[in-house]
């Protein structure tokens, strides 16, 4: 899940409804919220399928949508900005979309922002930047037409954010706290995609860190040039539109640029709106109601669709909608999950209760751990962050390059959960049960705990409680494993057997994952 938190004091003055009223339709929506009264904070849980509601705009004007069904029609203005793209970019990271926005005012709480925005739009639709990057640059410190293209890594000086002085691409992958995070990106290559302005200025290393004369946004900043690049050109596209459409909403006022290749040039960003054809039938069927078309348009309307002669205008900040039953999805949270009449299937199945499973996840919750579930496919680059370097069972034909392999551990998943909710606040505690493949198909829980600082004493505690709740006496034994500190990693055994691993995980294993705190793991072996 993703949070996104706001002051309520702000968000009246984008939809000025009552507190109990916006938390409540941002339930109805979808996204489950709650009201901090020390702070006068909202905080909002959302998934990932919706990265357009990853800032206070893009909620807002959700919001504006549910309840006034006001609709905000977004346009571009037309320009003579140019991104020139070499062909060497196309064996690294081989496309850039581009804008520019106007007309913006900046504040302290709106940079912060506007970062918090970037953070989770390259975590989730970005894949950890593995799909993107993105940058944004002050409009006045560069010189047009801007350049997108490769050089060789000794060429490569510049000073990044975050720093004071002249790091080469060497020390940038190596000693900044982006280059660590994403460095692996790149690495690899004999050379790196920079972006360069007219004047010779490298504005930035993609996708690790803007240049600190070039690419810092602050309070003086009142225009701005925006790229997103990366491997998807779809996906790409559809991070900045969202990007776009939430400066717009914060007064900006957006140009096209043209980005020249050598085969062809674009116009970016296209914010044209989709069409896709809804077939009436097919949503009652779907959903077991009897609506007519005019309800149809009305449930629509509330979701910040359009609807003319049988098609849906799909906004161009979606970028969730994929299939037809996407939008019937929208339509069906329009209509309120609570006014669906509740039936009886019309077959019946029998299960049986697997009480140990049962009992281990009744002993973690009692002990504040919150359950997590994770997809079971993953992909290799993941997976070799917390050291598996094994033989993987890989999927013949995968959709996609995020989920090819069968995972042989949870330890890799539950890290990425402390890193989807770093910005909430601490100490959090997660565990997942949930099958993997390691040689033969087993069932496995992990727990584990993120805070400031864990003592090795403290998380023990949780092992030992869970083996007297459950019945089952565990031995520790100092042994290292990779990916544990050296004094405090352990094996976990059961009756002279092997059954998980135990231990405070390496701060080298944490960058990797962007967690900056103490994180203490157990995993077992369930069957």
């Amino acid at each position: 899940m993703v949070v996104v938190e706001f002051c309520y004091k702000e968000m009246k003055e984008l939809v000025n409804i009552p507190r109990e009223k916006m938390v409540e339709s941002l339930s109805d929506l979808g996204a489950p919220s709650e009201y901090e009264p020390e702070t006068d904070k909202i905080l909002v849980e959302l998934t990932p399928n919706r990265p357009d509601w990853y800032s206070m705009e893009g909620l807002a004007r959700a919001l504006r949508a549910y309840i006034k069904s006001e609709h905000c029609v977004y346009k571009t203005q037309k320009s003579k900005y140019k991104v020139l793209v070499d062909a060497s970019v196309s064996e690294v990271r081989p496309y850039t979309v581009c804008a520019v926005v106007k007309g913006l005012v900046f504040n302290d709480q709106r940079i912060r922002d506007v970062v918090l925005l970037q953070e989770k739009l390259l975590a989730t639709l970005g894949r950890k930047v593995r799909k993107f990057g993105l940058g944004l640059y002050p409009l006045s410190n560069i010189t047009f037409p801007v350049k997108y293209t490769t050089m060789k890594p000794n060429e490569i000086e510049y000073v990044p954010l975050g720093h004071d002085k002249k790091m080469s691409a060497k020390e940038i992958l190596e000693l900044h706290k982006k280059g660590q995070q994403y460095g692996h990106l790149i690495s690899g290559f004999e050379k790196y995609p920079v972006f360069v302005d007219h004047k010779g200025k490298i504005m930035a290393l993609i996708p690790i860190v803007n240049s600190a004369e070039t690419g810092k946004v602050d309070e003086e900043t009142k225009e701005i040039f925006i790229e997103v690049t990366g491997t998807d050109l779809n996906v790409c596209s559809a991070a900045l539109n969202i990007l776009v459409c939430t400066f717009a909403d914060m007064g900006g006022i957006v140009y096209e640029v043209e980005v020249k290749y050598k085969k062809g040039r674009y116009i970016t960003p296209d914010l044209s709106e989709k069409k896709m054809k809804l077939n009436i039938e097919k949503i009652n069927k779907l959903l077991g109601l009897e609506l007519k078309e005019k309800e149809v348009k009305k449930l629509l309307e509330r979701m910040g669709y359009g609807f003319h002669n049988g098609f849906v205008i799909i906004p161009p900040y979606r970028a969730d909608i994929i299939d037809v039953v996407d939008i019937i999805e929208d339509i069906a949270i329009a209509y309120g999950y609570n006014n669906f009449k509740t039936t009886l299937p019309n077959f019946f199945t029998s299960g049986e209760r697997i009480d140990m499973y049962d009992d281990v996840g009744v002993v973690l919750r009692g002990m504040g751990f919150l359950e997590t579930t994770t997809f079971i496919l993953t992909n290799k680059e993941k997976l070799e962050r917390v050291g598996c370097s094994s033989e993987f069972v890989k999927i013949a034909n995968p959709n996609s390059e995020e989920y090819t392999i069968v995972r042989p551990t949870l330890l890799a998943d539950v890290l990425d959960v402390f890193a989807t909710n770093k910005m909430k606040g601490l100490p959090q505690k997660f565990y997942e049960i949930g099958i993997v493949y390691e040689r033969e198909t087993k069932k496995k829980v992990v727990f584990s705990v993120m805070d400031k600082k864990v003592k090795f004493s403290d998380f023990k505690s949780y092992l030992q409680t869970l083996g007297v709740e459950i019945g089952i006496e565990f031995e520790l034994r100092k042994k290292q494993v990779l990916i544990f500190e050296k004094e405090m990693s352990c094996e976990v055994y059961q009756k002279n057997k092997k059954i998980g691993m135990f231990g405070k995980v390496r701060k080298e294993v944490l960058d990797k994952f962007g967690v900056m705190f103490d994180v203490f793991v157990c995993e077992l072996d369930l069957y």
